[in-house]
């Protein structure tokens, strides 16, 4: 990341200067003080945006004044050009306002330095919150959502043509160790941490570890993985049965014991209309994005599951019903 230098910022300043008690408020920093307006020229970011992402996110907070000016200072300015560029790669505020500048470097670094996602045939999921990330992407082959160290002591044999994820909030000596020693045994090796010194960080790099700060959210580790389509299931079908056919089967007085043909027909009813809601859903955040591509991808799956079951059930109970071709 470039850093500014004074000629940079000198052109920029606001000619006023913090009088003595603005200076107290400053807490003695010895830092060059930027005015908004010279903030949103210094990084093409409009000042109403500069408030926004200030008062949604708590990105780039400056100090306030006595007389409540913003204070902004040269570390801000950075912060605020690389968030504007990791948005524009993808990442969204909400995952950005917790990441510090060492860690937005970092993930940029990523961006410049990686062209190429990593092909994951095969993906295991370790970790609390990891675990739950990829609902539905048929590579994912297990899932484990307890501590990495738990999942080590549990876990013998690695397989090689799979690509692991695994988080742990700290690196300390011992996990790092163990990572690197069975590295070899992975596909790939991507650790997702929050606190790391840097003198580790760099050892796992050399290790072909792949360490990523986090949290991370879905689009963002999509964005670092390439799932290959090996044996995919196929897409679902188109819908079988129209609404108004839905309507009168669950309607019917069932003949079974059970009202198997009403339940199944009114959860296809709810299953159909999330499945046009979550298609339809339209926002600008990339992690909202992927979070509806995916449920509507899963709505469907699960619907065409139902539709095969009213169709059982539907024959068992003597029931005609109207299937679309």
């Amino acid at each position: 990341m470039q850093r500014l230098d004074s000629a940079d910022l000198s052109s920029l300043f606001n000619p006023r200067r913090l009088d003595n008690n603005e200076t107290n408020f400053m807490y003695g920093m010895n830092m060059q003080q930027l005015s908004i307006g010279a903030v949103a020229r210094l990084t093409q970011i409009p000042a109403h945006t500069l408030r926004k992402w200030e008062s949604r996110h708590g990105i780039a907070v400056p100090v306030r004044s006595e007389t409540g000016r913003r204070v902004y200072t040269e570390e801000h300015v950075e912060t605020l050009r690389l968030v504007k560029q990791l948005v524009a790669s993808g990442h969204s505020l909400g995952h950005l306002a917790g990441l510090d500048l060492d860690a937005l470097e970092e993930l940029a670094g990523l961006h410049a330095a990686d062209t190429s996602r990593l092909k994951a045939q095969r993906i295991a999921l370790v970790g609390p919150n990891v675990s739950r990330l990829l609902t539905g992407l048929p590579q994912v082959v297990s899932r484990f959502s307890h501590e990495i160290h738990e999942w080590l002591a549990e876990t013998a044999q690695l397989d090689a043509e799979t690509t692991y994820i695994v988080e742990s909030n700290t690196l300390p000596p011992e996990l790092v160790e163990t990572l690197t020693a069975r590295r070899a045994q992975m596909a790939h090796l991507l650790v997702v941490y929050k606190f790391a010194a840097s003198e580790t960080l760099v050892r796992l790099r050399d290790a072909d570890v792949v360490p990523v700060h986090g949290p991370l959210g879905e689009s963002s580790l999509l964005r670092l993985l390439e799932p290959v389509t090996t044996g995919e299931p196929p897409a679902p079908r188109a819908q079988r049965f129209s609404d108004e056919e839905l309507a009168r089967v669950a309607a019917l007085s069932p003949g079974l014991e059970c009202e198997c043909p009403n339940h199944i027909a009114k959860l296809l009813m709810d299953i159909t209309a999330f499945e046009t809601y979550s298609r339809e859903c339209v926002d600008t955040d990339p992690d909202e994005q992927a979070l509806h591509q995916r449920l509507g991808e899963i709505s469907a799956r699960a619907r065409a599951l139902f539709e095969e079951a009213l169709i059982a059930v539907a024959a068992a109970d003597g029931i005609s019903l109207s299937i679309r071709k």
